[in-house]
């Protein structure tokens, strides 16, 4: 398949991969396969809404930095607000704790939030990058965009595995990382959310 056929494709990869899982799971008949196909995915859509959310904070700094004026300075600590629970969320189902520490050292859980939250941003920066270069090349058909892409959609697949990996190693060291503690800002932070 040649770059332009995978250039028209690049959208709906998602959906055969994930048929394409579903069918796998079906031939195999494997409880434990399905399982695994679906904490992957799981983890997957936790890791692009922190980093969609993320994303819509960053285009409202932006917008108000253009004008000159925190039109949109409420929006954004509502979105940065969504983003925390969505953390919160993704480390009560990885049994993840987000431990508070009262003062400006931070866990470590909450430095992996922070490790998190700019993979995902750079993982759709880097999606951004890759369908700005495909109209590119759709137009100029350019062996050297061609071969940019690619490399591209190599980084875009390492991005989203390493983000894989950082929660993988998290539960895994869960005991060594609730003992460390780290500075992290507290803006982009998980806190602890009082219900009343």
């Amino acid at each position: 398949m040649d770059l332009a056929t995978g250039a028209k494709d690049f959208s709906s990869k998602g959906s055969e991969t994930a048929t394409q899982s579903a069918q796998a799971i079906a031939k195999d008949g494997g409880e434990a396969k399905a399982s695994a196909v679906w904490e992957e995915a799981l983890l997957q859509e936790f890791i692009y809404a922190i980093g969609h959310l993320n994303h819509i904070e960053q285009h409202l700094v932006e917008d108000d930095s253009i004008i000159g004026l925190p039109l949109f300075g409420d929006l954004i600590d509502f979105f940065r607000e969504q983003r925390k629970l969505v953390g919160q969320v993704l480390f009560a189902v990885e049994k993840l704790e987000a431990m508070k520490s009262g003062n400006e050292l931070r866990s470590s859980w909450e430095s992996i939030w922070c490790a998190l939250k700019h993979v995902t941003t750079a993982l759709i920066h880097v999606d951004e990058c890759i369908e700005k270069l495909l109209k590119r090349f759709r137009s100029s058909e350019d062996p050297i965009i061609a071969e940019n892409v690619k490399i591209l959609l190599g980084v875009r697949r390492n991005i989203l595995e390493g983000a894989l990996k950082i929660i993988e190693r998290g539960k895994k060291a869960a005991n060594i990382l609730t003992e460390a503690s780290v500075r992290c800002r507290e803006d982009i932070c998980i806190e602890e959310v009082v219900h009343k």
